[in-house]
């Protein structure tokens, strides 16, 4: 029965909140000790060590922090110790205190500091020391915005006076105190939102879709028993149904109920009030619609050109606020050598100016993937290319793939791992990081990633630019050459380069991906090869051979997918061996997503960038749908996945930047920081059980695994964006669209 909501209720209920089981520090008092480190008996009280060019280390001696320094590097913090474990209320007046000594005179630098983003100091100070020890004090005023975690600095690094020849010395640090002083102004600290009770898919349906609310019951007790769907048009009931009893759900560590609504189909815009407690709950408000996805993909999509490196891009494609000029032109130098190269171009990959061959591969083959198995043609997203006849994926995939180019050394045909600055930069636009390129030395990973994305692409490109395609195939060669004749390694960082590492030790996967794609772009020479490391592979590693995956430490479904779809008669024991396990996996996979309360397809466990692997699951159920498609069905279940991933889930947010009554508003992303607001179409990572990052683990200590999330700059384990995270959701929303189109 439809009935019209007052205009007083409507304006009285707000989204009905649920609060997050995390950090929410009392505010300070007058006396209050944030920190005390005496360093008695043989502790260093959780003092960690950060090097970056330098070398030192620590331990107690004589009950004090000794800090033995044997090399001062380049820069002031190229030796640094710190920790972690306080907060800091705004407006508050805090007294600074400690004991410091060296058995050589130099200079230090302590600082209290942000912990993220661009490391600004909130108290700072250089100084002098040496044998006699000096005690240090200091009011100050927390002027910035509370900080739940910030962190205590000492840097040890290189100042006047110090280089390379200067000898091994130790620098002795005791009686470190933080205490309040005057707490009359001092400002809450508050970390993390109330998240709604009710979740949903806040983009929206197209009328056919299945459409779930899940809402969170905080006892066993079903608390909260039936739905109505309101128009936001006029206030009438629409529809209206019983929820599900209670499930608990141990990721989120409550108890959830199902209401199903797929009968509504009407276009529209509502919202769901849930009815049964003291007074109703109200969903975020959603759209049904034919196109529902439209905007969604395109902004997803455009990321990719928002990231370009190398180019100056164009303000009406990505907004004014993120324009930028070309930026990190200037040649790179080779690792250990007086060697520079052109290497311009590509995406930045992440929220920092990186470019990384391993998840540029990724992004690649992702795109690529989008073409082949949807017959993704648009050339209407309005990138530069747009509009040429060549599909716009292609198109952008392309801006990577001839970056990649550059990255491979002519001389041997191996591939440079990366390009970035010695360190990360701080909260600037692109152009304005300025330092000098370095290129990290060859590994195997990124070299056989070359491999297989070249020769995939070699294939492809074909049927719109024969030359280019030509030139990829013969990169793919000489990069394969170089893997069967260079002993394998894993990749690890110079010692004075900290950007990203991704690192990896077992390259079987890779090197088979390589093997595949040569061999489908027509190079049959490299079958022997491919069978040998596959039966060298089979014997060493067992069954983690054939472990599935789609990121770029393990790589296995993409070979999947191409034998799957590819292989001609020779490789059908590979490709039915590849199968086979895939399909175990599927299984699994849908086991876990049945028994989850919100039909997530991780079970308990939250890695880092889980919302990528939320999305590859998405890929895996699409392409096992192409794979059996008349024998199971299981576009539904990466339907699930996408529905999570825009605030089905237990925080009922939306992790795609701008998209979503509540979507992440402060990514781990130096563009978006840099310009003061947050670029749109952004997947960020996503709950992190682990707690991987300090801010994280200074306010969510107590939260339950799928609550492992904070919308801060500073959580770079939780809110940092990647071109690898997007590219699973472009081929997730490409392959649910089309799926139900076809």
């Amino acid at each position: 029965m439809k009935r019209m909501i007052s205009l007083l209720l409507t304006l009285t209920l707000a989204v009905s909140l649920f609060t997050n089981a995390a950090f929410a520090a009392d505010s300070p008092k007058d006396g209050d000790t944030m920190v005390s480190l005496s360093f008695d008996g043989d502790k260093t009280e959780g003092f960690m060590i950060y090097t970056n060019g330098g070398s030192c280390d620590i331990s107690n001696e004589n009950e004090s922090l000794c800090v033995t320094v044997t090399n001062p590097g380049l820069l002031d913090y190229s030796n640094q110790v710190y920790y972690d474990g306080f907060s800091l209320a705004q407006g508050c007046v805090y007294t600074y205190s400690f004991d410091i000594s060296s058995d050589l005179e130099r200079k230090a630098q302590y600082r209290i500091q942000l912990n993220g983003g661009d490391y600004h100091a909130y108290v700072e100070d250089n100084i002098d020391i040496g044998p006699d020890p000096v005690h240090i004090e200091k009011d100050w005023t927390m002027e910035d915005e509370s900080d739940p975690a910030p962190r205590i600095v000492f840097n040890l690094g290189k100042f006047d006076g110090l280089d390379e020849s200067t000898p091994e010395h130790h620098i002795y640090i005791d009686n470190i105190t933080l205490v309040v002083k005057d707490a009359s102004a001092a400002q809450a600290i508050e970390s993390l939102p109330e998240y709604s009770q009710v979740a949903l898919n806040q983009v929206g349906y197209r009328p056919s879709d299945s459409k779930t609310v899940f809402v969170k019951d905080e006892t066993e007790e079903a608390v909260y028993t039936g739905f109505s769907v309101i128009s936001e048009a006029d206030g009438t009931e629409i529809l209206s149904g019983t929820l599900t009893e209670p499930v608990y759900d141990k990721a989120s560590w409550s108890h959830v109920r199902h209401g199903d609504f797929s009968d509504l189909k009407e276009p529209g815009s509502y919202h769901i009030e849930i009815s049964g407690g003291s007074e109703p709950l109200i969903s975020p408000t959603f759209e049904i619609a034919d196109n529902i996805y439209d905007d969604l993909y395109k902004e997803v999509f455009l990321m990719l050109y928002r990231q370009r490196c190398g180019t100056e891009t164009d303000p009406q494609i990505t907004g004014t606020k993120f324009a930028h000029k070309a930026c990190h032109t200037g040649l790179a130098r080779v690792y250990g050598t007086d060697r520079t190269v052109d290497v311009s171009g590509g995406w930045h990959d992440a929220g920092d100016y990186g470019r990384y061959v391993v998840s540029g591969a990724k992004t690649v083959l992702d795109l690529l993937m989008a073409f082949e198995d949807f017959n993704e043609g648009s050339d209407d997203f309005g990138i530069p290319e747009s509009g040429n006849a060549i599909p716009d994926l292609l198109d952008e995939a392309r801006y990577e793939i001839e970056w990649m180019l550059k990255m491979q050394d002519p001389e041997s045909g191996g591939v440079w791992h990366k390009v970035t600055c010695a360190s990360f930069p701080g909260e600037v636009p692109p152009e304005e990081e300025t330092d000098e390129l370095i290129l990290a030395p060859i590994s195997i990973t990124a070299t056989a990633d070359f491999a297989a994305v070249t020769a995939k692409a070699s294939t492809i490109y074909k049927a719109y630019d024969p030359a280019f395609a030509d030139t990829l195939y013969e990169a793919a060669k000489n990069a394969f050459a170089y893997i069967e004749n260079t002993e394998d390694a894993g990749f690890k960082n110079p010692e004075d380069i900290s950007t990203g590492e991704y690192p990896d030790s077992d390259t079987v996967d890779e090197r088979l991906l390589a093997a595949v794609n040569l061999y489908l772009a027509g190079n049959e020479a490299v079958l022997d090869t491919l069978y040998a490391w596959y039966d060298e592979a089979r014997e060493s590693h067992k069954k983690d051979l054939l472990d599935p995956g789609l990121g770029w430490a393990k790589m296995n479904t993409y070979t999947v997918h191409d034998l799957a779809t590819y292989a001609p008669g020779t490789l059908l024991d590979v490709t039915s061996d590849y199968l086979d396990r895939f399909f175990k996996d599927l299984d699994a996979m849908e086991e876990r997503s049945v028994s989850d309360a919100y039909y997530m397809s991780l079970g308990k466990a939250y890695p880092w960038g889980s919302n990528m692997s939320v999305a590859n699951n998405g890929m895996s159920w699409l392409m096992g749908n192409l794979f059996e498609g008349e024998k199971k069905d299981y576009i539904g279940f990466a339907k699930e996945q996408l529905d999570y991933l825009l605030g089905a889930n237990a925080l009922s947010t939306s992790y795609v930047t701008g998209f979503g009554t509540l979507s992440p508003l402060n990514p781990h992303h130096r563009p978006s920081q840099a310009a003061g607001a947050v670029m749109p179409g952004m997947l960020v990572g996503g709950p992190d059980s682990s707690l991987e990052d300090p801010y994280a683990k200074a306010v969510l200590s107590n939260s339950a695994p799928a609550m492992c999330y904070v919308d801060n700059t500073q959580s770079y384990s939780t809110n940092e964006v990647t071109v690898y995270w997007n590219s699973p959701l472009i081929y997730l929303l490409c392959g649910v669209v089309k799926s139900v189109e076809s």
